[in-house]
């Protein structure tokens, strides 16, 4: 009987590759069905460094080396070596879908500002905050996803002052579909904006009850706790 539910849990993988060559699995229905303890390694994707191995002489579980992503892909082994993933919902980002940005020749505040006039937004320092605080009210999803790249420029420059010898650095984030997040770095310490991300995406996706101007202060005041790793290193304004 055993035998027979593996010839047919087989069968079906391979006719699923066929149709649709691959399957999404989430955590729990790789662990309901498959123990890597029990499948053999084939190897690390120099693509995105997601890790494989066989469930079958031609299929592959793959699992993607970054905690942020929710699911495993059942894939075929010509998908996984050319490189073939699929965008999954929790890939498609904002950094995903501009990450011609994302880098230090595109992280800049002329495409900032570019990206904001294609929103119809104009940019006022003075009053950025509580502008944004009107204007992301009227925005679909897709412009949300775009707004939220100059927002975590420009409040991200408010942030940098703060240690005005960090750089922009760009860390990767490996998905099943690679992309890179900004974040401030020093002499070997990165201040990364996670909680920041975290907070832009909630109020932004979630209608989360936060302004803009309680984003930075909460990052500030994460910024400032931690600035004992700045102050030797970024030149930390404070006590």
């Amino acid at each position: 009987m055993k035998n027979i539910f593996l010839i047919l849990l087989i069968l079906e993988i391979n006719i699923m590759m066929a149709q649709n060559s691959f399957k999404v699995l989430t955590k729990e229905e790789e662990q309901a069905n498959y123990s890597l303890r029990d499948l053999k390694f084939y190897k690390m994707s120099s693509y995105n460094e997601s890790i494989a191995h066989f469930i079958d002489e031609n299929n592959l579980l793959v699992q993607a080396n970054d905690s942020g992503v929710e699911h495993s892909l059942i894939l075929s082994i010509s998908d996984f070596d050319n490189n073939k993933f699929p965008l999954l919902p929790e890939n498609d980002t904002p950094y995903y879908r501009y990450r011609e940005f994302m880098n230090k020749e595109g992280f800049t505040k002329e495409n900032m500002l570019k990206m904001l006039n294609d929103l119809n937004f104009n940019y006022q320092p003075e009053t950025f905050y509580t502008d944004a605080e009107k204007f992301v009210k009227k925005l679909s999803l897709d412009d949300k996803m775009k707004f939220i790249i100059p927002l975590q420029y420009f409040i991200g420059e408010d942030l940098h002052k703060l240690c005005p010898n960090a750089k922009w650095s760009f860390e990767i984030r490996r998905y099943f579909q690679p992309f890179f997040e900004p974040c401030l770095y020093y002499e070997k310490r990165n201040f990364d904006f996670y909680d920041m991300n975290l907070l832009l995406r909630e109020k932004l996706f979630n209608n989360k009850k936060i302004t803009f101007k309680h984003i930075y202060q909460k990052v500030e005041k994460k910024l400032m706790k931690d600035k004992e790793l700045w102050w030797d290193f970024g030149n930390v304004k404070g006590d």
